[in-house]
């Protein structure tokens, strides 16, 4: 009897042990594709926005967790990655082409005294994306707006579909899309 209850339990025991040990080999195997730390996205980040501005963004929504945009996680960089990419120093190109495929790359950055999120596809040549939450008198109530500014265009992601129908296309006078 004590044979035939413990056949399952081992099994079971066995079972999660191999799974434990494969989640770890692949997280190991992961950072040798140049990712660091998991960026945390900032609360009054997190949610989901929306824009219906006619450039790149039109009728888009954006959606942040703690470490993610869009469901694809995003992690620091490590500087070589894309110079090693681009030169041919990447030992197995296709297998890193796999693995990255749904990573973003994200960092803090300064420009004209402002703190943006750029948030770029993993491996990138002269595309960034730069968020950052500016509060906003519209109709005479406050809102948090979700402003965005890449190499080609900016404008404004906002909390509710019918908010940023109203405010399609609009700039805000205060603030510099252009970077």
């Amino acid at each position: 009897m004590l044979k035939r209850n413990l056949l399952p339990l081992t099994s079971m025991v066995l079972a999660l042990g191999l799974t434990g040990l494969t989640g770890q080999v692949e997280s190991v195997a992961a950072a040798t594709y140049g990712n660091g730390v998991q960026v945390t996205i900032p609360k009054k980040m997190q949610g989901t926005w929306y824009s219906y501005d006619r450039d790149a963004h039109n009728g888009t929504k954006i959606v942040f967790t703690a470490h993610a945009i869009n469901g694809k996680p995003i992690y620091t960089e490590e500087t070589t990655t894309i110079s090693d990419y681009f030169n041919g120093r990447i030992a197995n190109q296709k297998k890193f082409d796999q693995v990255t495929r749904n990573w973003m790359s994200g960092k803090t950055t300064k420009m004209k005294n402002d703190t943006f999120y750029e948030i770029d596809p993993w491996i990138t040549f002269e595309n960034w994306n730069l968020y950052r939450v500016v509060l906003q008198t519209i109709n005479g109530k406050k809102h948090n707006v979700l402003v965005y500014s890449s190499k080609y265009d900016g404008g404004n992601y906002f909390r509710s579909k019918k908010l940023a129908k109203q405010m399609k296309d609009f700039k805000f006078k205060q603030i510099n899309y252009t970077l």
